[in-house]
């Protein structure tokens, strides 16, 4: 996952921390099924006119039942569940998120959470 700037990382932030069921960070254990290994994934389950760019740009292909694209980012997922408090599923805890977030970031953080 690439960020142009700081201000689009926290706006990234700020949509996923939505508990609106929108996306989902998930761990697919693709192993099981042949591949390499597991992959680690934001599931986007609904049809929102605007996603934050670095999440469109790197948009792949849903799985034709809920799931409409999955983001594979296996590094961004750890480091958004080990340093701004994350959790595995569509459920996040918006107050302890927040809490990770630079003062000078919580309008961009704001800006993403209320796309």
């Amino acid at each position: 996952m690439r960020f142009n700037s700081a201000e689009e990382y926290y706006e990234t932030l700020g949509f996923l921390a939505k508990s609106d069921g929108s996306t989902s960070l998930v761990w697919e254990n693709n192993e099981n099924q042949g591949a390499w290994g597991s992959e680690g994934r934001i599931h986007c389950h609904h049809s929102i006119n605007r996603f934050p760019a670095p999440l469109s740009r790197k948009f792949t292909a849903g799985n034709g039942t809920s799931i409409l694209n999955r983001i594979n980012c296996n590094e961004f997922i750890q480091h958004i569940v080990n340093f701004h408090s994350f959790n595995m599923g569509h459920v996040q805890n918006i107050t302890n998120i927040r809490i990770t977030v630079p003062n000078q970031y919580l309008v961009d953080f704001d800006r993403g959470f209320n796309l």
